[in-house]
């Protein structure tokens, strides 16, 4: 951990919260869905394809094509945003009085369109910046992932490129939980991540539907209904006995 800006946390539904479940198969109405003028990824929908924690490529690529009719969360959203709120609070709070400018989500969001016109939109939780110091923090409440490090990294990656205060700055970066920080040092931003990262956004922002691959562990997390992906997988496997293995 750095001891330039010891640890001690945005609300912005890129995707559901942490551990937040549909409440429901949601056989919604698919005539509804509006096909976007161009094709729009929130970083969260990358980086969680990019860490390996998401298998199903079809249901991002949907997200980036189509504005649609979520299947409601069963998750206590006023919770996890003023749980959330709070840790941002205190983050600032600490990062300030070390000496930092800190600037706090919209303050950082930003949109990177590309060659195909895709676009990529994210809203990093805090940039604070001290003399040559420029960091870049996301702020979480939940079990820590691999793909908050992919988050961090895209934000690291995409920053210096936005008109603005990283404008031409090398970020480092940290990912900030309830009981510890972890830096994510800018030595991670090789060529393979940047091959990554061009990959992944031109799989699910390309014209042709990604992969499908539905499984239980994924469908129950999806706000993607039923009438939209077929192959929503809505019940959970049985098990089974009488196998005589053990």
């Amino acid at each position: 951990m750095s001891t330039k800006a010891d640890a001690s946390t945005k609300v912005v539904y890129e995707s559901q919260p942490p551990s937040c479940q549909p409440q429901a198969s949601g056989d919604r109405d698919s005539s509804t869905n509006l096909e976007r003028p161009h094709p729009f990824i929130w970083v969260t929908w990358l980086s969680k394809l990019m860490a390996g924690e998401r298998q199903c490529q079809w249901a991002p690529w949907f997200r980036s094509h189509y504005e649609w009719d979520k299947v409601p969360s069963g998750c206590d959203l006023a919770r996890w945003t003023a749980d959330h709120a709070e840790l941002l609070r205190t983050r600032r709070a600490i990062l300030e009085a070390q000496g930092f400018t800190v600037y706090a989500e919209d303050q950082n969001s930003f949109t990177l369109t590309g060659t195909t016109g895709i676009e990529v939109s994210g809203k990093p939780d805090i940039v604070a910046i001290r003399g040559q110091e420029v960091y870049v923090e996301d702020c979480k409440t939940g079990t820590p992932r691999h793909s908050d490090h992919l988050q961090v990294l895209v934000y690291m990656l995409s920053l210096p490129h936005v008109q603005g205060h990283c404008k031409g700055r090398q970020l480092e970066g940290r990912i900030v939980y309830k009981s510890m920080a972890v830096d994510v040092p800018s030595s991670r931003l090789d060529n393979d991540l940047r091959e990554l990262f061009r990959k992944t956004v031109r799989l699910i922002g390309g014209p042709e539907p990604a992969k499908k691959v539905p499984s239980w562990g994924e469908c129950r997390y999806c706000d993607i209904s039923k009438a939209n992906c077929p192959e929503r997988i809505v019940v959970r496997p049985g098990t089974t006995s009488g196998h005589g293995l053990f």
